[in-house]
């Protein structure tokens, strides 16, 4: 009997563990093009995550046994996908507006105006997250894939478009539940307290770090941002919360 036993537990173990390496036999799949970084101006250098060898499902098993957990894996390089839904609101808008007596001189050509910039800012620039950071890059797309490199200074404080992960807090949306609705919201918006602290009355800053907001725990004071919606809001909110940024 206790022969019998052995016998059949390592038929298990062995059916096992040839199942297991047959799961991990690589799937042929189709070559994409390259998303490189333009070198001609100075770049931030994107550390790839570090390579993970995936684990046998023995090897999971055992381990479990010994009380041992897997490390959560490191964010990666993300590229957000751009949105064209707000260029095409404001152009619609814009467009109607146009046909309207008085207003096709004055409103109507402002919101076609926006639209167009709109549309020219969603295939010109991209939102990407690395390990560490969160930042506004330029694309450029030739035969190989697309190119990204820098936008140049922040046109209000100065400095890189880029901000820690670490320092990003209150991102939010508007209109406020647009996110998931069918049209997405028009702006994104967030602080950060990597900006120096004297430039954060600056623009749009200085009603949103009203120190009596602040006193009341309402607000948090730091750099405001907001752009336009040209990107993955969804996608955008993913890695907000992935990353650990806070909200009060």
């Amino acid at each position: 009997m206790m022969k019998t036993r052995r016998c059949t537990l390592f038929c298990l173990v062995a059916l096992l563990a040839v199942a297991t390496i047959k799961a991990f036999v690589p799937v042929p799949t189709a070559r994409r093009p390259a998303l490189a970084i333009d070198h001609s101006a100075p770049q931030q250098q994107f550390t790839p995550s570090s390579s993970r060898i995936p684990t046998t499902a023995l090897q999971n098993f055992f381990s479990g046994l010994g009380g041992q957990k897997e490390e959560a894996p490191e964010p990666r390089l993300t590229v957000i996908d751009p949105d064209f839904r707000v260029a095409a609101l404001f152009l619609a808008i814009g467009g109607a507006l146009d046909t309207i007596p008085y207003i096709q001189l004055t409103l109507g050509p402002l919101v076609t105006a926006l639209g167009v910039l709109f549309l020219v800012q969603t295939f010109r620039l991209r939102f990407i997250f690395d390990q560490s950071a969160f930042e506004l890059v330029t694309v450029s797309s030739d035969e190989e894939g697309e190119t990204l490199g820098r936008p140049g200074e922040n046109i209000i404080v100065g400095g890189e478009n880029r901000w820690a992960t670490s320092s990003i807090f209150n991102y939010d949306f508007f209109p406020e539940g647009w996110i998931d609705g069918p049209v997405g919201p028009i702006l994104v918006y967030f602080k950060e307290d990597q900006t120096p602290s004297s430039s954060w009355n600056e623009g749009p800053g200085k009603m949103a770090n009203d120190p009596e907001k602040v006193a009341a725990g309402v607000a948090r004071p730091g750099q405001v941002h907001f752009f336009p919606a040209v990107a993955n809001a969804q996608q955008l909110r993913e890695e907000f919360e992935k990353r650990g940024c806070k909200k009060i």
